[in-house]
């Protein structure tokens, strides 16, 4: 009977000790966003910690200077751009993987994750000489199929994981029913896939929007993204200007999840 009271109470002790380990993560993980948003609201013309008023003067200068407003469509502009991209490209390769029936099915899987691990840097730096050999000046259709190229994995892994969870019985009952590969597909198999499509296209469309790494390489010079721009703000500037611009991310970002959230369920994209 004590050993087993001890070790109930060591089961205890160690779900105390992750879930206590799993608030300071999350604390870790939110409290600089947290930060950085309640700074947006400092009266202060310089970044302060905890601020001294509340104001939105902040956010009105941030959509009144046509350059912040031109950075931030050209953002979701490369940010549709590389979610069309990926959704073209991803599901037909997320397809060949799991139901093509050839040898290198698993390397190519294996080679789409390639580019992903690939530092952002490296990747940008490689594409901006690259396409400087060809005569390719860095443009917004470059920074798009950059980022397209950097980002796949995540929409080919998260349609593979759906994927492999449908019944090819399915797909299976559908052809001996006399139905086309092309009709299979689009009354069968993408209705199930479009949970995990919708999720990687909500993932690629923020990696798109806010991406640094590979878009200071390969961004457009009359296009500047936002990232550029905050960039430039954050070396010219110490006003809550930058906390501002950080916080419209942070907000469409958390959009972003929401619309998953309310659509799908997070819980159901691989279901």
């Amino acid at each position: 009977m004590a050993s087993y009271r001890r070790a109930e109470l060591l089961d205890r002790l160690g779900i105390g000790v992750i879930v206590a380990l799993a608030v300071i993560a999350l604390a870790l993980l939110l409290l600089p966003a947290v930060i950085v948003v309640v700074m947006s609201f400092d009266t202060r013309g310089y970044i302060s910690f905890p601020p001294q008023g509340f104001t939105l003067d902040w956010y009105y200068k941030v959509f009144n200077q046509p350059v912040l407003v031109n950075a931030m469509l050209t953002s979701i502009k490369v940010g549709i751009y590389v979610t069309l991209l990926c959704i073209a490209f991803g599901v037909p390769t997320a397809l060949a993987c799991v139901r093509g029936d050839f040898r290198g099915a698993t390397a190519l899987s294996v080679f789409v994750l390639i580019p992903h691990m690939v530092p952002g840097i490296v990747l940008g730096v490689a594409v901006l000489f690259t396409g400087a050999l060809f005569g390719i000046g860095p443009s917004i259709w470059l920074q798009s199929i950059t980022l397209a190229t950097y980002v796949m994995a995540v929409m080919v892994r998260t349609v593979m994981a759906r994927l492999q969870r449908l019944d090819p019985l399915l797909e299976q009952a559908s052809a001996n029913l006399g139905a086309t590969r092309w009709q299979t597909f689009r009354t069968v198999t993408l209705p199930l896939l479009l949970p995990a499509i919708l999720a990687g296209a909500v993932f690629t469309f923020i990696e798109g929007f806010d991406n640094l790494s590979v878009t200071i390489f390969t961004h457009g010079y009359r296009d500047r993204p936002l990232p550029i721009e905050l960039l430039a703000i954050v070396q010219n500037t110490n006003s809550p200007l930058v906390a501002a611009v950080s916080s419209v991310q942070i907000l469409l970002a958390m959009l972003a999840l929401g619309i998953i959230s309310l659509t799908i369920g997070l819980d159901r994209v691989n279901e």
